[in-house]
This record gives C-alpha cells, sequence and structure tokens, in this order.
C-alpha cells in the first residue's frame, strides 16, 4: 500500500485560507479603531458605523490583546484539526468515528480556554469598562472581517477559475473531476496511467484492473475513495486476496488442455464409477452416477440429499478429482443469513475489504474457462439456503452472459481488481454449485423455490458393491469437452423427447394436478428438456430419466399432505403408471409413492 503523506494540497490549501481569514481580521480591526493609523475616514470604518450602524470605537492596547490571541488560536485549531484528521486516515482508521470527533471537540475547548484565559487577565486595571469595550470592538471586528473574507475570496475564486479555464481551454471539462485527476496521496509518476505492459500489471498492484471493459478511469496510485474524498486504500489493500490471484494467474502460462478423443458420455459415467469403486471403494448405482452428471448438463445447481455417511460430500470431491481438479468446499454454518457469508463485506473500521475464500475462488476461475469448477456448499441446509444464497438463485436464472454479482460499490477514480469490472464479479460459465442436505432435526426444510431450480439427487439406499470391469484411470477433461458431450447429446434427436413421450407423461403429470392441485412451469420442463438427452447419452434410457425427474420434481412436493383423499390419489396413480408404462416400471416413482402411502 502506498504510503499516505500527513499533509496534501488541500490541507495546505484549507489551512492557507484560515491564515488568510486571520490576517483579514487583524487589517480590519486596524480599520475601525478610530485611535490607529487608518482609523481616519477608510472605507472600512464607514462601512461599519454608516451601513452597518456600528458605533466608533477607541480600541486599547487590552482589546487588541483580546483580538489577536483570538486570530492566533484559530490559526492553531486549523492546524490542529488539519493534522489530527490526516493521522487518523494514515493509520486507516475512520476521522469521523467518536474516538477523533471527541479529540476535535477537546483541541477547540482547549484553544477557546486558552484565548479566554489569557485575555481576560489583561483587561485589568478597568475590568468592566476595558471587557465591555473589548468584547465590542472583537465582535464588531468579527462581523465586518467575515463579510470583507467572503468578498475577497469570492473574488480570487473567480479569478483562479478564469485563469484555469483558459489554460486548459481545450481541454475536456468534468464538473466533478480534476482535469489531471489529481488525488490526496502524492503522485509519484505522471505516466503512471499509460503503463499497460504486463511487467507492470505484476510489478504494481495500483495497475491491476486498468483495463477498458472497467468503465472506471485510471489513476495515480491513489486509492478508494469516500463520499468525503479521504483516501482509504488502493486495490493492494482493499482487496489484498484478489490482487495476489491477479498477480499470480497473469504470470501463470497455462497449458491447453488435451482433446481426449473418442471420449463418449457413457463411458464418462462408467468410468467414473468404476474409478469410485476401485479407487475409492465407494459403490453408487449406475443410475445414480447418470443422473448426477445428467444433473449437470440441466442445471448448475446439483443437490445431494439423504442421511449422512451415504456419500453425498464424496461424490462431488472425487468427480473433480477424476478428471484432475480440485474441488472447493464450503462448510455453511447456522449463522449465514444473507450474501455476505459467500461474497464477504466492506469493513468500514478497517477500509478493507473482508474477502472470502469461496468469493476468491470464484474469483479465481475468471483466469481459469477451461477448468470445472465444482463448489460444493457441504450441509446447504444447516441456515437458510434461500437467504445466503438467493442472489445465486436468481441471477442463475439469466442468460449466463448475465451472471454479474455485484461485490461492492466502487468510488470514482478507484482501480479494481482486473476482473472486478465496475464492482460486480462474474460467475464463471464453467461454474456447478454441488450442494449436500442432510435430513435430521438440525436441518431446514428446502423450499419448492430451491427444488425447483436445483437437481436433486436422494442417497436413501444402500450401495451394493461390485466387481470392477473396464477403464477406472482418471483424466483430464476441460470444461470445453465435457459442455461439448452434453450439446451432443442435447443435439440428438433421438435422445430427446419426443411428441409420444410427452404424451405419455403429461397423463401423469395432469392426474397429479386434477388429483392433488400440484403444478410446475416451463422451468422444469426446460430441465426435462436438457437432462433427457444427457441421461439417454450416459447410457441411460429415456423412461428411467423421466422416472427420476417425476420422482423428485412432482412427487416430492406432495411430501407432508395429510389430506384425506391423498392415499386413495396416490394408488391410483400408482395404477396410471402401470397402465401407461407397464408394470417393473417407473422403479423410483413406485418407491416414493409406497413411502408416502406408509406415512399416511
Amino acid at each position: 500500500m502506498t504510503k499516505k503523506t500527513h499533509f496534501t494540497r488541500k490541507n495546505y490549501i484549507a489551512f492557507a485560507m484560515v491564515f488568510f481569514y486571520a490576517c483579514v481580521n487583524m487589517f480590519v480591526a486596524a480599520c475601525i479603531d478610530t485611535t490607529s493609523a487608518f482609523g481616519k475616514q477608510n472605507f472600512l470604518l464607514k462601512f461599519a458605523t454608516q451601513i452597518l450602524m456600528f458605533p466608533k470605537i477607541n480600541a486599547q492596547f487590552n482589546a487588541y490583546i483580546l483580538v489577536t490571541l483570538f486570530n492566533f488560536f484559530v490559526v492553531i485549531f486549523a492546524a490542529a484539526y488539519i493534522f489530527e484528521r490526516r493521522t487518523a486516515i494514515f493509520y486507516n482508521e475512520n476521522p469521523s468515528s467518536k474516538k477523533y470527533i471527541t479529540t476535535y471537540i477537546l483541541t477547540l475547548l482547549g484553544c477557546l480556554v486558552l484565548w479566554l484565559g489569557i485575555s481576560i487577565p489583561c483587561q485589568y486595571p478597568d475590568f468592566a469598562n476595558n471587557l465591555s469595550n473589548s468584547f465590542l470592538f472583537f465582535l464588531e471586528m468579527l462581523l465586518v472581517g467575515l463579510i470583507i473574507y467572503l468578498a475577497l475570496a469570492v473574488f480570487i475564486f473567480c479569478i483562479c477559475a478564469l485563469y484555469v479555464n483558459f489554460k486548459n481551454i481545450d481541454k475536456p471539462f468534468r464538473f466533478n473531476a480534476d482535469i489531471d485527476n489529481e488525488t490526496e496521496e502524492d503522485v509519484s509518476d505522471p505516466n503512471q496511467e499509460e503503463r499497460s505492459s504486463l511487467e507492470d500489471v505484476l510489478g504494481d498492484g495500483s495497475q491491476l484492473g486498468n483495463n477498458s471493459n472497467t468503465g472506471v478511469n485510471g489513476a495515480s496510485s491513489g486509492g478508494l475513495v469516500s463520499s468525503g474524498e479521504e483516501i482509504i486504500g488502493d486495490a493492494n489493500y482493499i482487496f489484498p486476496g484478489l490482487t495476489t490471484i491477479d498477480k499470480e494467474e497473469l504470470a501463470d502460462i497455462k497449458l491447453p488442455y488435451a482433446e481426449i478423443e473418442n471420449l463418449s458420455l457413457s463411458e464418462l459415467a462408467n468410468n467414473f464409477r468404476n474409478y469410485l469403486a476401485q479407487k475409492e471403494h465407494l459403490y453408487y448405482d449406475i443410475n445414480t452416477i447418470r443422473a448426477f452428471l445428467a444433473g449437470l448438463g440441466a442445471s448448475r445447481l446439483i443437490i445431494l440429499e439423504g442421511l449422512s455417511g451415504t456419500g453425498k460430500s464424496s461424490l462431488a470431491r472425487y468427480f473433480s478429482e477424476y478428471i484432475s481438479e480440485d474441488s472447493f468446499f464450503e462448510a455453511i454454518q447456522a449463522t449465514y443469513r444473507d450474501r455476505t457469508s459467500l461474497l464477504g463485506y466492506y469493513n468500514d473500521f478497517s477500509k478493507k475489504y473482508n474477502e472470502t475464500e469461496f468469493l476468491k475462488r470464484l474469483y479465481k476461475m475468471t483466469y481459469r474457462p477451461e477448468d470445472v469448477n465444482i463448489m460444493v456448499l457441504d450441509e446447504m441446509n444447516i441456515a437458510r439456503i434461500e437467504y445466503y444464497f438467493a442472489d445465486f438463485l436468481s441471477i442463475m436464472e439469466y442468460p449466463m452472459d448475465k451472471w454479474n454479482l455485484k461485490v461492492m460499490e466502487l468510488p470514482y477514480d478507484f482501480k479494481p481488481p482486473v476482473h472486478l469490472e465496475n464492482g460486480f464479479i462474474k460467475i464463471p460459465n464453467n461454474t456447478w454449485f454441488i450442494g449436500t442436505a442432510n435430513k435430521d432435526d438440525s436441518t431446514y426444510t428446502i423450499t419448492d423455490k430451491v427444488y425447483d431450480r436445483a437437481i436433486t439427487i436422494s442417497f436413501d439406499n444402500k450401495n451394493e458393491p461390485f466387481e470392477v470391469e473396464g477403464d477406472y484411470q482418471p483424466i483430464q477433461l476441460s470444461y470445453r469437452q465435457l459442455n461439448e458431450l452434453f450439446d451432443l447429446a442435447k443435439q440428438k434427436e433421438e435422445y430427446r423427447m419426443s411428441k409420444d413421450d410427452y404424451s405419455k407423461f403429461f397423463k401423469l403429470t395432469n392426474f397429479v394436478y386434477d388429483t392433488f392441485e400440484v403444478a410446475y412451469g416451463n422451468r422444469i420442463l426446460n430441465q426435462i428438456d436438457n437432462f433427457i438427452p444427457v441421461f439417454v447419452g450416459l447410457g441411460g434410457s429415456k423412461q428411467d430419466g423421466l422416472d427420476f425427474m417425476f420422482a423428485r420434481k412432482i412427487i416430492s412436493k406432495l411430501d407432508g399432505r395429510l389430506e384425506d383423499y391423498i392415499k386413495q390419489g396416490l394408488i391410483d396413480l400408482k395404477a396410471l403408471i402401470v397402465k401407461t408404462y407397464g408394470d417393473n416400471s417407473f422403479e423410483l416413482t413406485m418407491r416414493a409413492i409406497d413411502s408416502l402411502i406408509r406415512k399416511l
């Protein structure tokens, strides 16, 4: 962080104006004193006595002591106030805090006590007459001096404004910024804005973020400016973690991913399942693996729910390991209440942004578009998901090019980290959020708002060991190739839902709506359109894919319904499934229905 000077140009200007005010007061005092050399029919004397109707005063030595000491302590207080305020800023403390406001008040009181403590004893021996005459002279000087000072200040300001504007007549003008864009700190390099090479970016953190997309003009290595135009730090100080990522990622030369030839989705599912069994002794049903991978192709939010110890977290962790990536784990706390729990917040006291590991991971992945970024929200329902994750739930409804989250309102002329454009962080397109959710009394119920946006996989069954047959070696899979595999499956007409498929499926959904008044929206239909082709490409069948979606998206909404007609309606639904799809079909749905009937 650039070291700040105790006094800046603005401070010197402010001090000079106060000193000028004191000088004007002394000159006015000499002019309105009828016994002084200036007190013979001058303009200020006429102005005071004829226009303002002040009496003529013969000021004594006592009155001059009162006036002189007042002006002296005005200058002393101004210097002390500026120094105290700059000291607060120098040590990155809030100059408007109670601590410093108390300091300012004590300084003011100290100056008043010293002024009166010295001036009043000087009014002896004729104390009463001298005191009244001195204070009358003081008040007259104070009023006339203020009027003259304001008039001179306006005159000088107009002259300076004319000079500056004539000097820069051919340069653009902005009302709220100086032409030279000067900050309160010393500017050591006037050409700093023009540097854009990688060496400059890596060598000086204040250069990070000087790109054409930020919408923030380049400035000297000053820093973040508050509404009171006080420097509180530069990007290195405010965002130390993000600027460190900038330096590391810009310096790192990344090799392109090698294309895996002839890789199919079915091979990906089978080999990943073999990897889990052979390397980690974790045994998953093949349809669970297919549902997980198809979920990645249908939604950016996957929820793995079930009893503790059933392998929810392991599935996400080892998928990243299998494709040669590192997943990120965020252990959700019960205290999470809003977005700041994940994204952090700006601390007004320390003048720093409290960067979370979650924010830094998101930011790092903006540099790595080829990586598959798995971000696990472990025990996500230990706090209310729709509170701390609300912004993500909403923003992922938008097109990917609009996945921008506001991190912080950046002031004018602050140069942020490179990818924190205008205070927004972009959720990288290669990101998936995978939440694990336990079902017990210590957690919150996941609402339909969350379920509807996610692909939910239940881990309720015991996994049976099996013999590994086929390849199980880890691979290096890029986001681009994974996405291409998903897109290829979605484009195959034979994998997609046909009119006949929808006709049969709508028989079930229409029955559920007519019987239980449970409906679903276009979001779920879009998920089905994306989920089924990928599920089929992974080696599954349309019927199994529809079974999964119907059980997780429709039947799950009946959990907790206790009306009398529910049981008979569920029995009728089972009969309709057999009639439509045949015996031994929709196994997941049948088990879910049987579970609901037992509860009733």
